[in-house]
This record gives C-alpha cells, sequence and structure tokens, in this order.
C-alpha cells in the first residue's frame, strides 16, 4: 500500500525532492569526489604538483559553482515545462544555497579578513 493518495501526489513528490536533491548531490558529490582523491592517495604526484591544485578548485566548483548552476536550470526547466513541483523544488535548492553561503561561507570571509588586518 502506498503512502500517497493518488498517483498525482505521488508525481508531485518525487518532482520536488528531484529538483530540491539533484542539485545538491550533484554539487556536494563532485566537491566530496574530488577531496576523497586529495586526501585518500598521499603520494609525490598529487602532492604538491597542479594535480593537488586543480582537485582542490574542482573541490570549490562544485559547491559554489555546479550545485547552483543544477538548480537553476532545473528551475528554467521546469518552468519552460509547466512542472509546477520541480520548480518548487529547484526554488528550495536555491534558497538552501543561499542559505549556506550565509552561515557557512560569508562567516569564512569575515574571520579571514579580520584576521590579517
Amino acid at each position: 500500500m502506498s503512502i500517497f493518495l493518488s498517483s498525482r501526489a505521488k508525481e508531485n513528490a518525487k518532482g520536488f525532492w528531484y529538483g530540491l536533491l539533484f542539485p545538491i548531490v550533484v554539487g556536494l558529490g563532485t566537491s566530496f569526489l574530488s577531496l576523497f582523491v586529495v586526501l585518500r592517495f598521499d603520494t609525490s604526484i598529487i602532492r604538491d604538483s597542479f594535480v593537488e591544485d586543480v582537485l582542490f578548485a574542482i573541490n570549490l566548483l562544485g559547491i559554489m559553482v555546479i550545485w547552483p548552476l543544477f538548480a537553476h536550470r532545473l528551475f528554467s526547466r521546469a518552468k519552460k515545462l509547466g512542472k509546477k513541483p520541480l520548480r518548487d523544488g529547484s526554488r528550495m535548492s536555491i534558497k538552501l544555497y543561499v542559505f549556506f553561503l550565509l552561515l557557512v561561507v560569508l562567516p569564512q570571509i569575515i574571520f579571514s579578513v579580520l584576521e590579517n588586518v
């Protein structure tokens, strides 16, 4: 027995969660994968080389660029197709991204600036 009353409610829930979680999983997954590679393979090839710099750049890009771009892409696609649950989920993903920036990134920038003064 399904927890949903109708198939329409089920499709709405699937669309919302897809729009919410897909950008977050792709962005954080990219960041965590590159960080895992840097931390796991402690060899002379990765350490103190251009490869380490590229992997750290991919780590930052996953959270700072890929997450909001995927969310915006899903939002515009849902708007074009007229899928309200997908649009609402991607909008919530963008709101969580802004909250993440205000909660995590902004204090780090402020502390780094104040530390150098």
